[in-house]
């Protein structure tokens, strides 16, 4: 039933390397996998329906009950250079993943039929990569996302089985996604189909009934999609994805559009908007990006924000020009939202923004941002969440604050989503076609992506009085300045920063810094946190950093970047003015240049305690 294609003279060959776009933060294989089935199941979601339920199924079963559906393809894998030896294998293990109140993979099953129709979530599911048709508040942009079913398979293999709610048609296929390879004397290319002939999907009620069966497919007559996942690689596990659910998924969960039911051999688990805070209790969170946190606290903060009504937001003027963050959006609702902010209530706001295509369409949407002030945290928190998924790599707020960002409304999703990466984890300016697509591309998403940290620049309001350590570990501020805006700094740096500070020497180079180690101090490898601003004439000048002055960019992207030089260190992170970086050896320098030479520079460093 496996159907590998001979390719003929002169047609290239490939080794697909998508599995790179899903190599990202702390995201494992059990991640990788929650966040791509469920995504394409909320989706799918039926347009009556009023929750998606996914259920995930590790299972296992003797040899002889499964090698009419394996054993073809293994001579593949093995000569691709996989790993996958059978004969280690004392039982055959798989993952299912179903899905229930979605619609299934419908429209044409062949490329004839889609001339007519012209979009076909079963076509582009099974025959199209690196495409997709996706659009709106659907969360897949790139057709990569289900590369991650063959990679998270020793047998870089899956099955799908579908009931369509369109004409309830049942059709089963298998796709094996491997490289171009030789077996024996023969040339293969670097997929397969498990079909009817070369690629048509298997039709037989016996088989498929055969199939339910030895799989233990729950699905009986209710549209969706089903996947098995054959020898499932070793990362994913029961718990591995009650976590992975829980943290990137923690707020449909939540608020009710979809149920996780995650079961193995011996045990069963529900995760809905009830048992979430119980299941997160039990999970240990080391070693995930979690640790440190007090979970059940998040979790109740995004509880909170879901039930928030619409007559308890704070509604913000809309932007006229060029979209900005600034205390004249709050109106009359500035000195209201600064006392609950700084009284450490929950502040709920809906901001207006104005979606622009590059083909003159203007589109009046909006996103809505949840920030609240607690002190006992030790560094911020914040999520950002575009049609339900968690965008899990940006960083933007400092201080002790939990933030969240939803974008819900159909416009500001399907922008955003325009901007992600393949692995739905941050939002690019450089992302392809994303700035041609749009008008003021680039500012709008500026606009949202920095919004939250803009906000608390604004609510966080110090105290009345006299700070006595304001400025106290910030560099190059010199003595005796006259605190003439534009004036350079002098080649030495000068701090008021206690002794422990002496570790590192900072100097003026041209156009910009370098901080070396004090060689007379004794040499101890140490973790580090650095800032980078214009000075100003008034505040502090750290909190009064702009994106719009320049942004660190180890990788040279961005408007206006700099890029950090280290040696003897190592980058560990960077957001826009911000830095933590290792120092490994006596030999350790970071240098940083291309500033506005007519502007002064103030440098933060502060050791990890």
């Amino acid at each position: 039933m496996w159907n590998f294609r001979k390719p003929g003279e002169g047609e290239p060959e490939r080794s697909p390397h998508e599995a790179e776009f899903f190599n990202v933060g702390d995201l494992d294989w059990s991640a990788a996998i929650v966040r791509e089935s469920i995504q394409n199941s909320l989706d799918a979601r039926l347009p009556s329906g009023n929750n998606v339920l996914v259920r995930f199924s590790l299972k296992s079963g003797p040899l002889s009950k499964f090698t009419d559906y394996y054993s073809e393809l293994v001579p593949h894998v093995r000569s691709c250079g996989f790993p996958f030896n059978p004969e280690t294998k004392p039982e055959f293990r798989y993952l299912a993943i179903e899905d229930f109140g979605t619609i299934g993979l419908d429209g044409p099953i062949t490329r004839t039929g889609l001339k007519s129709k012209g979009r076909s979530n079963y076509y582009d599911f099974w025959w199209r990569e690196g495409i997709s048709l996706k659009e709106g508040r659907d969360a897949g942009r790139w057709g990569l996302g289900k590369t991650v079913f063959f990679i998270c398979s020793e047998l870089r293999s899956f099955w799908g089985y579908t009931i369509r709610h369109n004409d309830e048609r049942e059709l089963l296929l298998g796709k094996a996604l491997l490289k171009s390879h030789q077996l024996e004397d023969d040339h293969y290319d670097y997929y397969a189909y498990f079909s009817v002939g070369e690629n048509h999907p298997i039709e037989s009620g016996d088989f498929i009934q055969v199939f339910k069966s030895r799989f233990g497919i729950t699905r009986k007559n209710e549209p969706g999609l089903s996947i098995i996942i054959p020898y499932p690689v070793e990362d994913i596990s029961t718990n591995a994805l009650i976590r992975a659910v829980i943290q990137h998924y923690f707020y449909p969960v939540i608020k009710g559009t979809l149920i996780v039911e995650i079961e193995d051999d011996t045990h069963s688990y529900t995760i809905d908007n009830n048992s979430i805070f119980e299941l997160a209790g039990k999970q240990n969170w080391k070693e995930t990006s979690w640790d440190d946190h007090s979970v059940e606290s998040i979790l109740f903060f995004i509880y909170n924000s879901v039930k928030t009504t619409q007559n308890n937001f704070l509604v913000l003027n809309r932007c006229e020009g060029t979209p900005k963050i600034s205390e004249s959006l709050f109106g009359d609702t500035l000195e209201y939202a600064q006392k609950r902010f700084n009284e450490n209530h929950l502040v709920a706001l809906h901001i207006p923004v104005i979606i622009e295509l590059s083909d003159g369409l203007v589109h009046e949407s909006y996103f809505q941002v949840f920030i609240q002030k607690n002190e006992d945290l030790v560094r911020p928190e914040e999520f950002y969440i575009r049609s339900g998924i968690l965008v899990s790599e940006i960083k933007m707020i400092k201080g002790n604050v939990r933030a969240l960002l939803t974008a819900e409304d159909e416009s500001v999703a399907k922008f955003l989503g325009d901007s992600e990466s393949p692995a739905h984890t941050d939002w690019k300016e450089r992302t392809e076609r994303f700035r041609q697509k749009y008008r003021l591309a680039t500012y709008t998403l500026r606009f949202i992506r920095s919004s939250m940290r803009d906000l608390i620049k604004i609510l966080n309001i110090p105290p009345p009085g006299v700070d006595k350590d304001f400025l106290k570990e910030i560099f190059n501020i010199p003595e005796g300045s006259d605190d003439t805006p534009g004036s350079l700094p002098p080649d030495e740096f000068t701090s008021g920063a206690p002794a422990k500070e002496d570790l590192f020497r900072i100097r003026k180079i041209s156009g910009g810094f370098k901080v070396s180690l004090n060689k007379s101090g004794q040499f101890r490898p140490v973790r580090c946190h650095l800032e980078v601003a214009y000075n100003t004439k008034r505040g502090n000048p750290i909190s009064n950093y702009d994106i719009w002055d320049f942004v660190i960019s180890p990788d040279h992207t961005g408007t206006n970047y700099i890029n950090p030089e280290i040696s003897g260190g190592r980058i560990v992170r960077v957001v826009e003015n911000f830095m933590v970086f290792t120092v490994e050896n006596q030999d350790f320098s970071l240098q940083m240049k291309g500033f506005d030479p007519n502007r002064e520079l103030v440098v933060s460093l502060k050791q990890d305690r």
